[in-house]
């Protein structure tokens, strides 16, 4: 399986999307691709959630054009500056077409030792641009949202299957903050049958500083403890350590259903206006002194997963 998937906010009506690419090779079916779109609309009212399904014959250009995409499906395609699609359901349409520009350098979730053996046996995950701007359009109903210079973070994932469960964050809507970057996910997974401790992989970058706490000598150390629609988290390194959390209301996620090519099933919930609190504390001679308290009201993206499905919301799509 192969996912590049994109998420941002737009601040004047307060909404967020996620939008999503897909490649899944089943092992006992045809391989095929699809669309996702998802709008967060705080008040509900104009809150969408779509997925569209394409044999893997539409993968690849149907026109003869290439504009440099990663991947194309049908005439919907992403390369490192754009992003184009639409999503029908429900005789209902989003349509985008944004502009990014492209980060100087990919952000890595996982130390290096272990990329290569996460991606053999579950999946690993990468951000070629975490936290960039993007400019364009979505289309919803009709109605035109205009994107300018709004921070958004696109991601690629890949591997053999998703984790037994997990949570993941990512914001850089913080209030008095505009410059700071959090992105984090914590996982838990079995080898070979044996259930292993959650990993927590975590990252900041604040005033100019990217602060990782996802160096393996860091992340053996960090915890989190998540129950959707709450994740808390901490983590240390040798000058700085964080304590924070995220959380969502119910009535501002989608519960969607993945497909892992072996059959399995995982179901994800989703928020792109999730809530999210840090505290910040330097090392210092005489200990961890405070340094800021970093909080975001519905600006910041949150995601939960597990084998079955979580209770109170529908599955979406």
């Amino acid at each position: 399986m192969e996912v590049w998937f994109a998420t941002l906010n737009h601040r004047p009506s307060g909404s967020g999307v996620w939008l999503r690419y897909t490649l899944t090779a089943p092992v006992r079916s045809d391989p095929y691709c699809e669309l996702w779109a998802f709008w967060f609309d705080p008040s509900g009212r104009r809150t969408f959630a779509g997925r569209n399904r394409y044999s893997i014959d539409h993968l690849g250009s149907a026109n003869g054009r290439d504009d440099g995409a990663i991947v194309r499906i049908g005439d919907a395609w992403m390369s490192e500056s754009h992003l184009e699609g639409e999503v029908q359901g429900d005789g209902r349409a989003l349509t985008w077409s944004l502009d990014l520009t492209p980060a100087d350098g990919t952000f890595q979730h996982i130390p290096a030792p272990l990329r290569d053996r996460l991606e053999r046996r579950v999946s690993t995950l990468c951000s070629p641009n975490l936290s960039v701007p993007f400019d364009g359009t979505v289309k919803l109903d009709g109605e035109v949202f205009e994107f300018d210079d709004a921070q958004g973070c696109q991601t690629h994932r890949w591997g053999k299957r998703h984790s037994g469960s997990w949570a993941w964050g990512h914001c850089e809507s913080f209030e008095g903050s505009p410059d700071t970057v959090f992105e984090g996910v914590a996982a838990r997974t079995n080898i070979a049958r044996i259930p292993l401790p959650t990993t927590s992989l975590l990252f900041l970058r604040h005033e100019g500083e990217d602060i990782a706490f996802n160096e393996t000598r860091w992340m053996l150390s960090a915890k989190s403890r998540y129950e959707m629609p709450t994740w808390a988290f901490h983590a240390r390194n040798d000058r700085w350590k964080i304590i924070g959390g995220a959380r969502f209301s119910l009535d501002r996620a989608v519960q969607v259903r993945y497909e892992d090519p072996d059959g399995a099933e995982r179901f994800c919930t989703n928020s792109e206006i999730a809530d999210m609190g840090i505290e910040l504390y330097r090392a210092t001679e005489r200990g961890w002194s405070h340094q800021r308290s970093l909080i975001s009201i519905r600006g910041a993206h949150v995601e939960f997963g597990r084998r079955m499905p979580f209770e109170g919301l529908p599955v979406s799509v």
